[in-house]
């Protein structure tokens, strides 16, 4: 932080331990519990702060919950990051193909998350604030959470530019279509749904079924 404080980097520095905590706190407590079951002050107390330490830092346990996840997947959520530059580039087949490799990993995590967001009734209305800031410039991304949809959209967006993606295609619904059939692998016949990769037989049936209807 260049002109500040020692004291002003010095909080900084404890903030990003104490946020470092709660993520990892995070972790070990759904590991042990499942998303459900894991309360804000169970999390407290696994990192060792306050209960309302959390909210200093975090404003609602949803936030919390994708937080911890986007930092077990940051190599992932980088990948992710890269995809709209690489438009034009190899092919779009190609392209979503290791795209949704890599967040097969993410999956792994989201899809207990987004069950647990379904189904209680406190972390729905937090993810449907989430939504709605999303859909208005501020949402996940915004706040350094990870944003697939907004990425991919972005992604797909481009190769538009390129004439290799349908003029058409709406890319925002798109996205969120490919992205939700990823998720719906986990539920196909043999596989499990704990497993961070995907069959790449399956992967590769759902690219070109989804690249037939992106071309121009």
């Amino acid at each position: 932080m260049p002109g500040a404080t020692p004291t002003a980097r010095a909080a900084t520095r404890r903030g990003e331990a104490t946020r470092d905590r709660l993520l990892r706190a995070v972790r070990d407590v759904v590991a042990d519990v499942g998303y459900p079951h894991a309360t804000t002050r169970a999390i407290a107390e696994a990192a060792g702060v306050a209960e309302g330490t959390i909210y200093r830092h975090y404003p609602d346990k949803a936030t919390l919950f994708l937080a911890a996840v986007a930092d077990a997947n940051r190599p992932v959520l980088a990948a992710m990051a890269d995809l709209p530059g690489r438009a034009g580039t190899g092919t779009v087949a190609g392209n979503l193909t290791e795209a949704l490799g890599q967040l097969a990993q993410l999956r792994q995590q989201m899809l207990p998350l987004e069950l647990a967001m379904l189904t209680d009734p406190d972390l729905a209305a937090q993810r449907a604030r989430l939504h709605a800031e999303a859909s208005a410039g501020a949402g996940p991304s915004a706040a350094g959470l990870p944003d697939p949809p907004g990425l991919l959209a972005d992604y797909l967006a481009a190769e538009q530019a390129h004439g290799r993606v349908r003029a058409d295609l709406a890319v925002g619904p798109a996205a969120v279509t490919i992205l939700a059939a990823l998720l719906g692998l986990a539920l196909a016949p043999g596989t499990d749904p704990s497993s961070a990769t995907v069959d790449p037989g399956v992967l590769a049936h759902l690219v070109d079924v989804v690249t037939r209807g992106l071309q121009p």
